[in-house]
């Protein structure tokens, strides 16, 4: 028998941060946009600003979705009522291996790229096996807190998100004031970039990556006060929070590096933190070093509440088996189905490291791009819903709703052609992986739809 969650006890502020935190700011700040600064190169500020209004674009069709539809399925939930369950159900397969491949990218991030760090920045040698127990550790803490309840798990998502923002702030503000003859606005133009405006728009389909997680927040949708109101607003808050933040990094990190210098920016390790130890001394550095891991820890909490929700509602609907429906009696969180996340994660991690060689670093590449085709694929098909689900509650489509679905499955098309840009074994593994999942989801879904049916055309209240 499937379990209940516990309902109404989510406010604004504690649904906005399992957005922010998912986005993994001062993580993204500091390394991940990197990807976006091999192609803009000292126009980076300008591509961040163009993925800004991309996310936001898909912010608005998230919350125009949630003012008709919320539980505990997210966007599962939004194409089941969109299109009925045979799509619901293939969108909810997709995120499932986003969901799992984002948190074996996660645990990576601390697994690979620490040791890396402690190495090239501080000269400090750590033994080579190090990246197992620090995988083993970062994933069991995402699940634990987790697991321990959606309210506490949230408050020390705010807590903690709240504080690497304001970090990675201050540095920023201490590089460019420090500096006055360094700021200039010709970063966000296209000057800088490889091959001017063709630059800059490679560059947002990376700087997009780093927004990665902004709709985190719709698996909250049982547990959230006024989840129809509340869940969309949050997500419409996560992406000007998000995007006003990456846009302040970009710059005070492109003028402190030099616009002119950003190539050797983009082949740094994590140039940030390098940055900060030039710029602003050793201190500053070891802090912004550990609210880097705390960013990335903080993720692995929050990835595992909306992956753990997802799973949960497909197994209340019988698209999986019910035993993932369970719900803990004291901390009313989906635990079977978070602990089934969590291993599949550490398993992804622990065998794609020593397949695929590279120190780890290919294995960090594969799981990243597998992800990302997830959660573009997830987004394409819950965006194209909107039009439908209005029309089902027998509201005006408007030409707006149609814009916004056709605008942003467009660009999300181009991120998602463009995350092939780049060709190497990592990649090719992902692609055919990627796409062996979805042929077996269908597969699936085909057999498993008939225990389903009794939900299929269902509309949420």
């Amino acid at each position: 028998m499937a379990g209940q969650l516990k309902k109404d006890t989510l406010v604004f502020r504690e649904v906005l941060f399992q957005g922010i935190a998912a986005s993994a700011p001062a993580g993204a700040a500091v390394a991940t946009l990197t990807g976006s600064a091999a192609f803009a190169l000292g126009s980076l500020p300008l591509a961040t600003v163009a993925a800004f209004l991309l996310v936001l674009m898909n912010a608005v069709v998230i919350n125009r979705i949630s003012e008709h539809v919320a539980g505990a399925g997210g966007y599962y939930e939004y194409a089941k009522q969109g299109f009925g369950i045979a799509v619901g159900s293939f969108v909810g397969w997709i995120y499932i291996i986003y969901q799992v491949f984002a948190l074996a990218f996660i645990g990576l991030s601390i697994a690979v790229f620490v040791p890396a760090l402690l190495s090239s920045v501080f000269n400090l040698n750590v033994p080579s096996w190090l990246w197992f127990p620090l995988l083993l550790l970062t994933e069991g803490f995402g699940f634990l807190v987790s697991y321990l309840g959606v309210k506490g798990s949230l408050r020390w998502a705010t807590v903690m998100g709240s504080l690497e923002i304001l970090v990675v702030v201050v540095i920023g503000l201490v590089i460019i004031l420090s500096h006055p003859s360094i700021n200039t606005v010709t970063v966000f133009t296209p000057q800088y970039a490889q091959g001017g405006i063709s630059g800059v728009a490679l560059g947002v389909l990376f700087a997009y990556t780093a927004f990665a997680g902004y709709g985190g927040a719709t698996p909250l949708g049982e547990e959230t006060k006024e989840a129809k109101r509340t869940v969309g607003r949050a997500v419409i808050f996560t992406s000007v929070i998000l995007g006003l933040f990456f846009i302040f990094a970009a710059y005070a990190f492109t003028v402190g590096w030099g616009p002119s210098n950003m190539s050797s920016y983009a082949s740094a390790l994590v140039p940030g933190i390098s940055l900060t130890l030039q710029d602003v001394g050793p201190i500053a550095a070891v802090i912004i070093t550990v609210f880097y891991i705390n960013s990335i820890l903080t993720d692995a909490v929050v990835f595992t509440n909306s992956a753990s929700r997802v799973i949960f509602s497909m197994g209340r609907d019988k698209v999986l088996p019910t035993r993932l429906s369970a719900v803990h009696d004291v901390h009313k969180t989906p635990h079977v189905s978070a602990i089934a996340t969590v291993i599949a994660a550490t398993a992804v991690a622990s065998i794609s490291v020593p397949l695929l060689g590279g120190g780890g670093f290919n294995a960090f590449i594969f799981t990243g791009v597998v992800a990302t085709l997830g959660t573009l694929l997830v987004h394409m098909i819950v965006n194209a819903a909107l039009p439908v689900i209005r029309r089902k509650r027998n509201l005006a489509i408007g030409a707006l709703n149609i814009l916004l679905a056709v605008v942003t499955i467009g660009a999300l098309i181009y991120v998602f052609y463009g995350t092939f840009i780049s060709i190497s074994t990592p990649v090719v593994v992902a692609a055919y992986l990627f796409t062996a999942w979805s042929i077996v989801g269908v597969l699936y879904i085909l057999i498993r739809r008939s225990r389903a049916i009794e939900v299929m055309e269902t509309p949420t209240t």
